[in-house]
């Protein structure tokens, strides 16, 4: 069985509209940055945050523009995470592909992060909600100093389940948590709905990091 389209059914015109939003947003006329720009399009994974936003919207509203907006600066935030991730990490490949880094070299790496990440602050602005875009300015430091435990702790022997879990929290859970969070708050949930969902957000991004 296909779960992954019984997930998508509800909302697939919306993730359509995403998708082509999101490219648009990955396309630029220079040489240099709109290949390395294209080269990350065609890396694209399964949407799963993305999705999980339209699906909260959906659930306690409706997907408005604000809800694709903050949809498409979340990814971005997240697509700059992993381009700089392989820089750091010194990975040769993403997804099956080549790395950015690997492709042409760790300066246009961190540059193209750079300007995504500028893009992704660009794309929630539009959203008019000093609430969403405060939500993912926060989001950009838990996922850095989730990088920098993790670092920290690479190599150690001892490493507790507590410092697993914490790492886990600020890294894949803090993505799934305001993803969550997020598609509530576009689509006008209460604070109470709000907070229940980015639990559930957070919940679910553990599992999937386990």
């Amino acid at each position: 069985m296909d779960y992954l389209s019984i997930i998508k059914n509800p909302i697939e015109a919306e993730l359509a509209d995403f998708i082509s939003l999101f490219n648009q947003s990955l396309s630029h006329e220079d040489g240099l940055l709109g290949s390395a720009l294209e080269h990350i399009r065609k890396r694209a994974g399964k949407r799963m945050r993305p999705m999980l936003i339209l699906l909260m919207a959906k659930n306690f509203g409706t997907i408005n523009e604000a809800t694709q907006n903050a949809a498409v600066g979340l990814e971005l935030l997240h697509t700059a995470s992993l381009v700089h991730d392989d820089v750091v990490d010194e990975s040769e490949e993403r997804r099956g592909q080549a790395s950015v880094n690997a492709t042409y070299d760790n300066k246009v790496a961190v540059l193209v992060g750079d300007y995504i990440l500028s893009t992704a602050l660009l794309c929630v602005a539009r959203t008019h909600s000093e609430q969403i875009v405060t939500y993912l300015a926060e989001l950009g430091r838990t996922l850095s100093d989730g990088e920098i435990l993790q670092l920290s702790n690479i190599g150690r022997k001892d490493i507790s389940e507590d410092v697993y879990y914490d790492v886990i929290k600020q890294k894949t859970a803090a993505l799934f948590e305001a993803c969550a969070g997020i598609g509530a708050l576009s689509s006008g949930a209460s604070e109470e709905d709000v907070e229940a969902a980015k639990q559930f957000g957070q919940n679910l991004g553990i599992i999937f990091q386990i």
